[in-house]
């Protein structure tokens, strides 16, 4: 495990390029610091608004005295950066518990090398794990009490029938039943136009060419057994 600040202000190589990018000047975290996202890399003889960015599995190597990137093919900038759920990590910010009571400062971030994820927010030297942070903004980070929880409310869970029930079309001149799997699928002939006339196996029209496809001729085709036919003299 690593600790952010053992990488702020080392230098950034590129071992294909045989040169010093920059210097590490920051990280952005999933919102609620769960996870470290991107290293902030604040290249040489540029504005700070100049940022660029590159995630922990760009990274080649971590040394001592620097971190050695394989290319800077990997570096994005901010325009293609995902636009919501990362903050930066506020390091020196005040840390607030959930009555607006200051109970320390933020030192550091210890997370993990090979998957990214936060071991501890550090606090005043105190270690507090990250499902324990609420909010987190430039002005500071709130947290949850001991032992309290996020609400997440229930997902609601739709259950699906196992077999086929019959759906009742209703118009002024018939009625039909059709399985609603089959409805379903063959929904998408509604507002079709018939390119062609079909008729059941007795010749009895279903629908004349240049007449415009409804749900009651989809269930009256359906009824005839001449849904593929309806199908193919579409468009």
């Amino acid at each position: 495990m690593r600790k952010i600040s053992a990488f702020l202000n080392r230098p950034v190589i590129s071992t294909a390029e045989c040169e010093i990018l920059g210097k590490i000047s920051g990280v952005l975290c999933e919102k609620r610091l769960k996870s470290v996202e991107f290293f902030v890399l604040q290249k040489e003889n540029s504005d700070y608004s100049e940022r660029n960015f590159f995630t922990q599995k760009n990274v080649k190597r971590f040394n001592d005295d620097s971190i050695v990137l394989s290319s800077v093919l990997c570096i994005k900038n901010e325009r293609h950066m995902p636009g919501k759920d990362i903050v930066a990590l506020p390091l020196g910010a005040p840390v607030f518990s959930a009555d607006g009571v200051k109970i320390g400062t933020l030192d550091d971030l210890l997370f993990h090398d090979n998957d990214k994820k936060t071991e501890y927010i550090i606090v005043d030297g105190k270690n507090i794990p990250p499902a324990r942070v609420a909010t987190v903004s430039d002005m500071g980070i709130i947290l949850l009490a001991d032992g309290k929880k996020r609400y997440r409310a229930p997902k609601t869970k739709i259950e699906k029938p196992d077999e086929d029930f019959p759906v009742r079309l209703f118009s002024n001149k018939q009625e039909h039943t059709m399985p609603v799997r089959l409805l379903s699928n063959y929904l998408f002939l509604v507002g079709r136009v018939a390119t062609t006339s079909v008729y059941d196996g007795k010749g009895t029209l279903i629908i004349k060419s240049g007449e415009l496809i409804t749900r009651d001729t989809v269930a009256l085709a359906h009824k005839e057994g001449m849904l593929v036919a309806l199908t193919l003299s579409s468009k």
